[in-house]
């Protein structure tokens, strides 16, 4: 069996296991505020893939000719990059109070609400992002994979700026809409370009053996 051609699918459903498991968590919700988290099964996840990282010099024949040991620092950007991450979803949260909105990791970094002044949802095949826009200019972006994401968009929705429902969209908002529109314009005439030349190309051959 082809393990190389299968990477594609168990990425994928990977992928939408994960986005399933945080769906169906819950945030905390009290009386003065709500916490939203990831799920624990993506850390669990990237914990087990930092020891398998860990775990992979060590196999028969894996090292080749280099010493195990060696071959196992070789590997350090991998497990130490999965143990990173793993540790990341652990302790990160969202938190949103009547007034502010708290988020972070390591390091909780609080926006007023008075200074949002925008949001948008953008829709992905596997899950969404949630961007909040500042009124310095800065853009927050938050994870679909974050628990009850379609109620932390609701909540920020009817917090920010004192204005929930507002019409009109802001500048920045509008200027990335169009530059996602730009983007995928130039996405798809480089596919669409792409295909011709593989095209010409596979024709080119076609009649180089048809004369030879």
């Amino acid at each position: 069996m082809d393990l190389q051609a299968l990477t594609p699918l168990l990425t994928s459903l990977s992928l939408t296991a994960v986005v399933i498991v945080c769906a169906r968590r819950h945030h905390q919700s009290s009386k003065d505020e709500d916490t939203f988290t990831i799920a624990p099964a993506v850390a669990y996840l990237m914990m087990g893939a930092g020891i398998f990282f860990c775990i992979v010099p060590f196999l028969p024949g894996a090292s080749g000719n280099i010493p195990n040991v060696a071959f196992f620092f070789y590997f350090s950007p991998f497990w130490l990059g999965a143990f990173a991450a793993s540790a990341f979803f652990l302790r990160y949260q969202v938190v949103v109070r009547d007034n502010m909105l708290a988020y972070g990791a390591f390091r909780r970094r609080v926006v007023p609400f008075s200074e949002v002044i925008d949001l948008d949802v953008l829709n992905g095949s596997k899950s969404s992002e949630l961007w909040v826009y500042l009124r310095n200019g800065k853009t927050l972006k938050f994870s679909g994979m974050l628990s009850d994401f379609d109620e932390l968009v609701g909540l920020v929705n009817s917090h920010m700026g004192g204005v929930p429902g507002r019409q009109q969209d802001s500048p920045a908002k509008i200027h990335d809409q169009q530059q996602r529109k730009h983007d995928n314009r130039n996405a798809d005439r480089f596919l669409v370009i792409g295909l011709l030349i593989v095209a010409v190309f596979v024709f080119a051959l076609w009649r180089m053996h048809l004369f030879n």
